[in-house]
């Protein structure tokens, strides 16, 4: 049977965040979940194998040829390989990214629900977080660690993540969106402020769903949690990672900066809505360490975290 929900990502190091971030989309009732990983230093390519074995993802290595966008080439490994395009929705997230319902029971399932038959596109605002009051990284989980939120209106939170239903439609698959609709026809959004709209075919899809407007945002369905900075030695050590959205980074495509992290650093106040998983999440990585492979490599991704780090902690 064609999963319902299907989650796919792509990686590099992001081992010690990896377990609960497929815990926590797992809890959200995703019934597939693809990583894509490429040029891992830290070992999260093993810990990926390990989860994969025991049947948690599945996990596609991702050798890339010269030129090619990381992203892009994971995503496409992953839909020529295994058959996505038979899935009802389709939602692409970062290892930063945490998807957080807030309608029904709080899953996936309770989102997609409020699709009217002609919703094409659930398009979702962000809440972004930033790194106080963690000065160094620890192993643990993420989510509780970083609970100051930026100001709803605030230009990151204006980002948009989408569930695309019947992703057979589309040539392409993009970080924000699918894109190239074949027909060429509008497409029906639904908002996370429960309003819905049309596309203009006339104008790229990446253009019209990537980002929304910063006076509209709104988290009332549903909205994702972006932890894009963590704490300050992670993110310096993310900046030398190279980007995953363009095929080489140099300084005009430079993103995580300190100028990034400086305006994505004044909280206006704590968001604890995500907390309402944490229960299940933690049984279900506790389940998961079980395996022994899998707290293994869990263990030796920290260890080998810990010690890129050293160079960069306060």
């Amino acid at each position: 049977m064609p999963a319902r929900h299907t989650l796919i990502s792509s990686v590099k190091d992001e081992g010690p965040f990896l377990l609960e971030w497929v815990a926590h989309h797992l809890t959200l009732g995703f019934d597939r979940i693809l990583i894509a990983s490429n040029d891992c230093s830290d070992g999260s390519d093993r810990l990926l194998a390990a989860l994969a074995q025991e049947g948690y993802i599945t996990h596609v290595p991702n050798k890339l040829k010269p030129g090619e966008i990381p992203q892009h080439a994971g995503y496409e490994k992953i839909r020529r390989l295994h058959d996505i395009d038979a899935s009802e929705w389709l939602m692409m997230l970062d290892a930063d990214e945490f998807l957080n319902v807030h309608v029904g029971d709080n899953r996936v399932a309770n989102l997609t629900e409020r699709a009217e038959a002609d919703i094409d596109v659930i398009a979702l605002n962000g809440m972004f977080f930033t790194s106080q009051p963690v000065q160094n990284w620890q192993p643990g989980r993420i989510c509780p660690s970083f609970t100051q939120a930026l100001p709803t209106r605030h230009k990151a939170n204006a980002a948009l993540k989408t569930l695309t239903r019947n992703p057979s439609r589309f040539r392409g698959i993009h970080n924000h969106s699918m894109v190239g609709l074949k027909d060429k026809l509008p497409l029906n959004v639904l908002w996370g402020d429960g309003t819905r709209t049309q596309t203009d075919p006339a104008l790229p899809l990446w253009r019209q769903l990537r980002n929304g407007d910063v006076r509209s945002v709104s988290h009332r369905l549903a909205q994702y949690n972006h932890y894009g900075l963590k704490s300050p030695d992670s993110f310096a050590l993310r900046s030398t990672r190279g980007r995953g959205a363009v095929a080489e980074t140099n300084p005009e495509t430079a993103r995580h900066t300190a100028a990034y992290f400086a305006e994505r650093n004044t909280p206006a106040g704590e968001n604890h809505s995500i907390a309402r998983y944490a229960a299940e999440v933690q049984t279900r990585m506790a389940e998961m360490l079980e395996h022994r492979k899998i707290e293994r490599r869990q263990r030796a991704c920290e260890e080998t975290y810990a010690a890129m780090l050293a160079a960069y902690r306060a």
